[in-house]
């Protein structure tokens, strides 16, 4: 998509200057999205740690002295950041069943868990069993994919942590380049801090 250099950004007490943008046509995206002017992604706050609320339905750029409470009330867990281009991507250890510890992407865009189908039988899923709903289309790309949604009874969490839990875990499965991506239907469980200075995530529970 075209870049350009966008005049200062503010969100909060937070501003940016000369930060990159892509020129995105959004008239083509879902009724649900058509009230929106626009995204911001994780790259836009790479010098700042914020956080997700989700049960308050807020965003909060954190300070140094708040960061350090979030720390203290929460879990930490590490994360790896891959910087692809002008893109950041951040990646988290998640184990899942029989799989064991995976790297999954962090991806607030998608709702449930998606593996790679290539997990599929070690996790005793056979895709071509009629009770897995199978869907085949073409993505916002042109490329076509086979996506299978199904369901899995084991426990899901993040490595290390074995308190930031989920049992029953609806999930899809997909070729796709990563092991998987972790999305909205568990993040959402959480209040989520994003420390990309410290590579780290910071969950806790609502007060």
């Amino acid at each position: 998509m075209p870049l350009a250099d966008a005049p200062p950004i503010t969100i909060g007490p937070f501003t940016r200057e000369g930060h990159v943008v892509g020129v995105l046509d959004m008239s083509g995206f879902p009724a649900s999205l058509a009230t929106l002017d626009g995204f911001l992604s994780l790259a836009f706050f790479e010098q700042t740690a914020f956080t997700v609320d989700y049960p308050r339905g807020v965003v909060v750029v954190e300070s140094p002295s708040t960061l350090a409470e979030r720390a203290a009330h929460g879990t930490s867990v590490p994360v790896r950041l891959d910087r692809q281009g002008r893109a950041l991507v951040a990646f988290l250890p998640l184990t899942v069943g029989a799989l064991g510890s995976i790297e999954v992407e962090v991806d607030m865009g998608s709702d449930t868990l998606i593996l790679d189908a290539g997990h599929a039988a070690a996790l005793g899923i056979r895709l071509d069993d009629p009770a897995v709903r199978r869907f085949e289309g073409l993505d916002e790309t042109g490329n076509a994919y086979v996506r299978c949604f199904t369901h899995l009874d084991e426990t899901i969490h993040v490595t290390g942590a074995p308190s930031l839990a989920q049992t029953g875990t609806d999930v899809m499965f997909q070729e796709i380049i990563y092991d998987g991506l972790i999305g909205d239907a568990f993040l959402r469980r959480f209040v989520v801090t994003y420390d990309q200075p410290g590579e780290r995530m910071i969950f806790s529970h609502a007060d």
